[in-house]
């Protein structure tokens, strides 16, 4: 199946920042984040809404962090030990 989609400027942005920073195809992050937000209940989905409304006004404020950075501080958060 196949569908184009309309993205807004600042979604597209953020998705190819994402692939890129990620090493992966454009198309395929893009797949992974709808299975993704379509995996989740209701609540999770809609309280991940807000999160992701927070991190776009955070990017088009200038104000992003690095994949490293995210990662340290899921760690850290969690008690993790993830690597980029």
């Amino acid at each position: 199946m196949s569908i184009t989609l309309d993205l807004p400027p600042k979604i597209e942005a953020l998705l190819r920042q994402r692939a890129e920073s990620t090493g992966q195809d454009i198309s395929q992050m893009a797949l992974f984040v709808l299975a993704l937000g379509l995996s989740l209940d209701d609540q999770d989905f809609f309280e991940a809404l807000k999160g992701i409304q927070r991190g776009l006004d955070d990017f088009e404020q200038g104000q992003s962090s690095s994949l490293e950075d995210f990662i340290a501080e899921q760690n850290q958060k969690y008690g993790l030990s993830l690597e980029a």
